[in-house]
């Protein structure tokens, strides 16, 4: 029998015959020069971790699991219980009011002004569910680091992290800011010094450990005015609300008027620059028959091109109301002068022709308020002023919201620029009942025309079918803009001051 020379091979053998024996205890393999425990193949020796210097009790505590159950002390509640007082809340959170009061027809903590007490010419904002002061003061003006100037003027509220949908703001004027003022260029701007690379190396931030973790941000709510940016996304940018006039120059430049008499103007267009030209636009040149010694013509003064097209009278009563004059345009006066006047057409709404009268341009701005309200639910008041639509631009059978129309109501009515009146038809009783009726008798059943019910007694609140506001006046009738139509409107409806 062959003895080998090398007798590692066998004591591997024995040592790994021992391992299954004994339940699988770990084999430590002993290098065969020096005797000693080598290390596991792929492992790396590592310097010692903050956790070998804690107290023998924590890492027993924290390393013994047959024990932590054996005691009835959950693992993960002792964890939760660590990471709620490892750090504090961030400073500057507040918590939201509790004591809600409703105010008019919101619900708010705090005691807002009425809105009515703040001067006429001030800006009012009523807030709305996603605004916030940052939002506000961007939109305002054009810098949200501005919010505290908005916070300033509304001392009611109390904590600026928290404001409600329905409480007014009062919007102050946009400050000017320092760094505006400050000239900029080679030559204003300040002196700065150059930069330079710091000495020493900043020291690194302490790791966090499992037992203070970073607070997570919580999601903004609706209506928290915090005063930092909002997250991304988090509504879509609006704009503040402004009161503009809901008609403009340009509709009274281009409407009409009704003249109780058909009277010769004193200036009109007598030539034109283009001989061959045939109708009149803007910047084109024309020639006014009034000059410095016979008229008014200083440079920059305008007149009206109006064109009469026929007689009116009422839909109602046929009565006779005068002769309707429709607005084409303007001519703007240049040059004069001692005879004639040299203009330019400065707009031109309809065709303009050489011969056409000339009178005073007379706007009237209208006043930048809001529209009363205005739905289908409306109850017309007893007493005030009421008419009729007597004529429509351009004679349309048919119009609705943005056209010109003209009622029989003028300033010897009360009637004023800017006034709003509803449109309206009387509820006269439903005729539209079908005309045929049937009665017979078929596999012994008897088919007959049900019954239908008719109400010739009570009165019905009128039907409330538009809007319009006043443009300008004559003496009994006036012009004026649909601005609210819910369906078509014809000569003959019926109008009344709101």
């Amino acid at each position: 029998m062959r003895i080998s020379r090398n007798p590692f091979p066998a004591l591997a053998a024995v040592l790994l015959l021992a391992s299954c024996l004994s339940g699988g205890a770990p084999v430590i393999a002993q290098d065969p020069g020096t005797g000693q425990a080598a290390p596991a193949p792929g492992a790396a020796s590592e310097p010692a971790t903050p956790d070998a210097t804690k107290p023998k009790k924590e890492a027993a505590a924290s390393s013994d699991h047959s024990g932590a159950k054996k005691s009835g002390t959950p693992k993960r509640g002792a964890k939760s219980r660590s990471k709620r007082t490892g750090r504090a809340l961030e400073p500057g959170s507040t918590a939201p009011p509790k004591n809600l009061k409703l105010v008019g027809d919101h619900w708010t903590p705090y005691t807002p002004p009425d809105p009515e007490s703040f001067g006429p010419g001030a800006t009012l904002h009523i807030i709305v569910p996603g605004d916030t002061l940052w939002d506000l003061a961007d939109l305002a003006f054009g810098n949200p680091y501005l919010w505290p100037q908005i916070w300033d003027q509304n001392r009611y509220i109390l904590d600026s992290h928290w404001i409600y949908p329905g409480d007014p703001l009062l919007l102050p004027p946009r400050p000017t800011v320092v760094s505006e003022v400050v000239p900029q260029g080679p030559e204003g701007a300040p002196q700065t010094a150059p930069a330079t690379a710091p000495e020493t190396a900043p020291e690194p931030a302490e790791p966090l450990t499992a037992e203070a973790p970073l607070p997570e941000a919580p999601a903004p709510a609706a209506g928290r005015g915090t005063p930092g940016r909002p997250p991304e996304g988090s509504h879509a940018p609006r704009t503040v609300p402004k009161l503009v006039p809901l008609a403009g120059e340009s509709d009274i430049r281009c409407s009409g008027f009704i003249a109780s008499k058909d009277t010769r103007a004193d200036y009109f267009i007598a030539n034109q620059e283009d001989e061959n030209k045939v109708g009149l636009t803007e910047g084109d040149m024309i020639y006014l028959n009034r000059g410095k010694a016979t008229g008014h013509v200083d440079p920059g003064t305008e007149y009206s091109v109006v064109v009469r097209e026929g007689e009116v009278r009422h839909p109602v009563t046929g009565r006779w109301l005068g002769y309707y004059y429709k607005r084409l345009g303007t001519v703007k006066v240049i040059a004069s002068q001692e005879q004639t006047a040299i203009g330019a057409i400065s707009m031109a709404c309809d065709d303009i022709r050489t011969g056409y009268d000339l009178v005073p341009l007379d706007v009237t701005t209208l006043p930048a308020k809001p529209a009363p309200p205005f739905g289908r639910l409306q109850v017309l008041e007893d007493g005030k002023p009421s008419g009729y639509i007597v004529h429509t631009l351009d004679n349309s059978e048919r119009v609705g919201t943005g056209h010109i129309v003209d009622i029989d109501l003028g300033y010897d009515d009360g009637i004023r620029p800017g006034d709003y009146l509803t449109i309206f038809l009387p509820n006269e009783p439903y005729d539209k009942y079908r005309k045929i009726n049937y009665d017979y008798t078929w596999n012994n059943r008897r088919f007959e025309t049900p019954p239908l019910r008719r109400d010739r007694q009570n009165d019905y609140p009128p039907k409330i079918v538009g809007q319009m506001v006043v443009l300008t006046t004559e003496r009994h009738t006036a012009t004026t803009k649909i601005i609210q139509a819910i369906r078509e409107i014809e000569v003959g409806n019926q109008v009344q001051v709101q």
